[in-house]
């Protein structure tokens, strides 16, 4: 008795050992027993992407059956001669449609609709290309013939056609561009309301034509539309709407076509510290640097 206790018996240090160990297990037990094993994403990955190919060939083998039992019914057909137009169900039956068919056929008829060709039956979306190709050969439409014959006009309706008096040519105005309207702007060809209306604005804008080429400038007049009008248009009478360069403000100087910003800028410059500008040659120098000059603007200025 005496030998056992001093063989269980343990200094401090190995009693330290002997709890250490066996806390050890028990955490790892534990562990072991807490554990549970989870996929990794790429497995989750793999699961997800068997069952897509697994739905895609499920799909696959759904279409090609629906596909051989259509063949089969396309096959099932037996026809004979009969007409759309006059098909009854039982000898649609006969033939091998459907009821589906039987019943669109006769729908369509119902709400007033007509086979006038044999391509119409095949328009119908019940009836496959091929159901439609075993079909047409037995496809007759009496009706069809007979309108294709166009009664030929009576000798007096005839006459009467040749001795109505045909419709006049429309008779294109010729304008003047200083006082044409925009009513009788659009009787010129390729002249839209639209088109009239930049026209007009654009004379406005001038204070009057005095060459119609300056149509050119306008916004959408194109040299095709340009040359089919040109011959009706003309220029009479010239009562210019011109700008006092030394009084005019800046706002109506720089609303004119023909000057730009920076000219008008160079214009009230020289007023303001060199004083009047005195005529065309004056003008046309001290703004030319500026930008190009249109030589009309002469027409428009005066001093």
């Amino acid at each position: 008795m005496e030998e056992l206790r001093r063989f269980l018996s343990f200094n401090k240090g190995e009693r330290v050992a002997i709890i250490t160990i066996l806390a050890l297990i028990f955490i790892l037990v534990l562990a072991i027993v807490l554990h549970r094993p989870r996929l990794s994403l790429d497995e989750v990955s793999l699961h997800n992407l068997d069952s897509l190919l697994a739905l895609r060939q499920a799909a696959i083998e759904e279409q090609q059956a629906a596909a051989s039992n259509h063949t089969q019914q396309t096959t099932e057909l037996t026809p004979f001669p009969f007409n759309p137009n006059t098909m009854t169900e039982e000898e649609g039956r006969s033939i091998g449609l459907t009821d589906r068919q039987i019943r669109n056929i006769i729908n369509y008829r119902d709400k007033g609709g007509k086979f006038y060709s044999k391509s119409d039956l095949g328009k119908l979306y019940t009836i496959s290309e091929e159901e439609f190709a075993q079909l047409e050969p037995f496809i007759v439409l009496p009706e069809v013939a007979q309108k294709s014959h166009k009664k030929k006009p009576k000798n007096s309706d005839y006459q009467k056609e040749k001795d109505e008096p045909k419709p006049m040519p429309k008779v294109i105005p010729h304008v003047d561009l200083n006082t044409v309207d925009s009513t009788t702007l659009v009787e010129l060809p390729q002249i839209g309301p639209y088109m009239a209306m930049r026209v007009l604005e654009f004379r406005d804008k001038l204070g009057g034509y005095v060459d119609k080429e300056q149509l050119r400038d306008v916004k959408g007049m194109d040299s095709a539309r340009f040359a089919t009008i040109e011959p009706y248009i003309n220029i009479g009478e010239v009562d210019l709407r011109k700008l006092d360069v030394n009084r005019a403000d800046f706002k109506t100087l720089v609303h004119h076509p023909y000057l730009s910003y920076e000219q008008v800028k160079r214009i009230f410059n020289q007023r303001e510290k060199r004083g009047m500008i005195k005529n065309w040659v004056q003008l046309e120098a001290l703004i030319k640097d500026d930008g190009e000059v249109n030589p009309l603007l002469e027409h428009y200025v005066k001093f």
